[in-house]
Formats: C-alpha cells, structure tokens, sequence
C-alpha cells in the first residue's frame, strides 16, 4: 500500500481549488454590499425625509430587515428565487451564489440604512439651513451639501460591516455552493483522513483572517482619525 502524502503537500495540491473557492466568497461577499448599498442609502435617506409618514415607514422598514436572521433569509431567497429569469428576449440564470448575495444583501440593507442616517444625524444642523437659503429643497439639500459631508464618517462602519457579511458567506456551504468551505469539505471527503481536519479547517480560518484583519485594522484606524 503506498504511503499517504504529507499534509503539507496535501494542502498545497489543493491550493488553486481553495483560492478559486475563497474568490467566490470575496464575490459574494461583494455583491452583497453593493446591492445593500444602493438600496440602504435610499432607505437611509427617507430616514431623513422631511415627510414624518416616510420617516416612520422607513424606521420600520430599517429595524425588520436588521432584525432577520440572515442564515434563515438565505434559505428563503435561495429557495424562493425561480432558477432563471426572462429579460430582454431571453433567458438568465440565477446561479446560486447570487442568489446568496441577495438573502445576505437583504439584513445588510437595514444596516447601512442606520448608517446613513445616523451619519446624517451628525451633520450640524446650520448646513441645513445653509442649503436652504440657497434656495435648495430637502431632497437636493441631502444629495448634493449633507450625504457629501457624511462620506468620511460612513466609510468605517461601512468596512465592518463588510467585513461582518464577508465572513457570513460561508453559510453558502449549506448550500451546496462551491466556495472556500465547500471546497475543502468536497477535498476531505475524498481522502478520508482525520489528521486532515484540523489543518484543513485551520487553512479556511487563516484565509479569512488574513482578509478580513487588515480591513477591520483599517476601519478601526478610520474610526479614529
């Protein structure tokens, strides 16, 4: 019987597989903050609207979607999203990976809407008052003098909580889809060596720690400055 391959060189015959897994994490991980940023502004802004029945509407709004459970809104959209899509004269698939980007997108989006306005919140109000001697409506006084000034301060909490769904993406592996924990389990399934675990589960620990740990250095260094 030939003799089993070090763990080391194990580990290192996987790497493209895992660094290709690991990416389809970054991806989600992006997509998931770009949709939570579109839609979370808008609903920050209306947070802030000058109107108290969309104030109210959009408070609620923001506290549901915070307070779903994101592995369970995952399910949710992955499960009730149809598998391809009719647009423009034919038809798109839904790969999976998109489809958990949006379940995480959507807990995310009740976040960055409190980001946005509690950074708005901070703005003094003579910038308010300012924008309208200029003559400038509530609407265009918030897109184009008060969400300028509040940019500095989103980006921090905007970084942790990218960091915060980066690091969720790895629910996707109940899934099925094939990012870094499905990789490696897909690996260890077919070696069939309980030394393997440990180093194995180790390297996707490292991998995230090594990605996520200077973004959270660099948004507690905003935080202060």
């Amino acid at each position: 019987m030939p003799p089993e391959p070090a763990i080391a060189s194990l580990l290192w015959q996987w790497a493209p597989a895992l660094l290709q897994g690991f990416g389809l994490n970054i991806l989600m991980g992006l997509t998931a903050m770009v949709v939570a940023t579109l839609l979370g502004v808008l609903l920050g802004s209306l947070q802030v609207s000058a109107r108290p029945s969309l104030r109210r509407a959009a408070g609620h709004v923001s506290r549901g979607l915070r307070n779903l459970p994101w592995l369970v809104v995952m399910f949710y959209v992955a499960y009730l999203l149809p598998y391809e899509v009719h647009w423009a004269g034919r038809w798109w698939q839904l790969p999976d990976w998109l489809k958990v980007a949006l379940g995480l997108a959507l807990p995310a989006i009740g976040y960055v809407s409190e980001i946005v306005r509690g950074a708005v919140r901070t703005v003094p109000g003579g910038q308010w008052e300012a924008a309208r001697a200029l003559g400038l409506t509530h609407r265009q006084a918030l897109r184009h003098v008060i969400i300028p000034q509040t940019l500095p301060s989103l980006i921090a909490p905007w970084m942790n909580l990218y960091c915060a769904v980066t690091m969720s993406t790895s629910l996707a592996n109940l899934l099925g889809v094939e990012e870094l924990m499905t990789t490696v389990q897909t690996h260890l399934s077919a070696q069939l060596r309980s030394d393997l675990l440990l180093p194995a589960y180790g390297l996707v620990f490292i991998a995230f720690f090594l990605y996520i740990y200077p973004l959270s250095r660099w948004a507690r260094r905003l935080e202060r400055s």
